[in-house]
């Protein structure tokens, strides 16, 4: 859930097997079975347990409240809108079938379907570098496909900064304006320091 370029589509991916994983535990437990719990089954199997019937109502309390929390704080999160698979894999079968774009953007989906290149390059790149290269061809499609992926999953980003802030502002290093050292550590882009310092004029001897 946590790190760069993570977007809407995949994090609702991500949460929707996780509370398909709570109930597949539950279930197991259910009939007092702990394989999915690889650690606790072990013990279960070296040791006689005499509360054990105690131990599965604990564990299936636990997974049924988490579940619940789950599905209450995204409510819609099992039920996923799947017009919008389109743009996390554009050369599925019949891909157009499901999506909700109007005729001219679903024949353009169409024909980038069809193009074996464009196909070749989607399995080398991220989805978010896909749709931005092929803009200059299909200008609306990725300009929908970015609407989608551009805002943020998480508060990952957030975080960083905070972090990076609370190292950066110090009693030592107590500048008002942190924005320019801010965004070299919260960035992955490596700087080009030949450059920087081609434009810096080195300290003569006085």
């Amino acid at each position: 859930m946590q790190g760069f370029r993570t977007d809407e589509l995949s994090l609702n991916s991500k949460m929707c097997a996780f509370i398909k994983k709570l109930e597949f535990w539950l279930k197991k437990v259910q009939r007092n079975s702990f394989s999915v719990f690889p650690s606790l089954d072990k013990f279960a199997d070296d040791s006689e347990i005499d509360n054990l019937n105690t131990i599965c109502d604990c564990i299936r309390e636990h997974l049924t409240k988490l579940r619940d929390e789950l599905v209450s704080y995204f409510p819609s999160i099992m039920n996923q809108d799947r017009t919008q698979d389109w743009i996390q894999n554009p050369f599925g079968e019949d891909v157009t079938s499901s999506s909700s774009l109007s005729d001219k953007p679903t024949e353009n989906l169409i024909e980038l379907a069809s193009d074996r290149a464009l196909e070749l390059k989607f399995q080398n790149v991220t989805v978010s570098q896909f749709w931005l290269e092929v803009k200059g061809e299909y200008k609306e499609l990725s300009e929908i496909a970015m609407s989608a992926l551009l805002p943020f999953g998480s508060t990952y980003l957030c975080e960083v900064s905070f972090s990076a802030m609370s190292l950066i502002k110090t009693k030592h290093r107590n500048r008002l304006s942190v924005q320019n050292d801010l965004i070299i550590a919260v960035s992955d882009i490596e700087p080009r320091f030949d450059n920087i310092l081609a434009k810096k004029q080195p300290q003569v001897s006085h």
